[in-house]
């Protein structure tokens, strides 16, 4: 008996591999998303309603070497160059960081961008299901974030 669950558990660790881009590009597929993929890191894309031109919007990388992936998502925010502005800005950041446990909100110190941001492990594999779950609180969490975000850059 102790045999049989020794190999359904060596069975169960082999039957997972960690993420790769093959991978991601065929739930990005099955997801229906529009994205570009270069050397394990993938755009997603919108359409621009006027031109029609494709632009990216939310970025996605997979580090073998790391067995993880990290997903990154802009929002609507800008914390100010200076002023009382600029730490109330930081201040909302740490809000939301104790708020949002699942994501983490960036200041992208050359632009003044906010983004939002998950990060997650791959050494034993990630399904479908799992991988459009993290894709649906990371956009989910930047919807609902998205009036405060904004709210800072006025």
């Amino acid at each position: 008996m102790k045999i049989t669950i020794l190999s359904v558990l060596v069975l169960a660790t082999v039957s997972f591999a960690a993420l790769s881009t093959a991978t991601v590009a065929g739930y990005l597929d099955q997801l229906g998303a529009a994205y570009e993929e270069e050397e394990g890191v993938f755009w997603l894309l919108a359409e621009d309603s006027t031109s029609g031109e494709a632009f990216p919007i939310f970025y996605i990388e997979v580090n073998a070497s790391m067995e993880a992936c990290f997903m990154a998502g802009p929002t609507p925010g800008l914390v100010p160059a200076s002023g009382a502005g600029r730490a109330a800005a930081f201040a909302k950041l740490a809000e939301l960081n104790s708020t949002y446990p699942f994501v983490k909100f960036e200041h992208d110190i050359t632009t003044g961008e906010i983004i939002c941001t998950y990060t997650f492990s791959t050494e034993n594999g990630v399904g479908l299901e799992a991988f459009s779950a993290m894709l649906q609180v990371i956009f989910g969490t930047i919807d609902e974030t998205a009036a405060e975000l904004a709210a800072l850059s006025q």
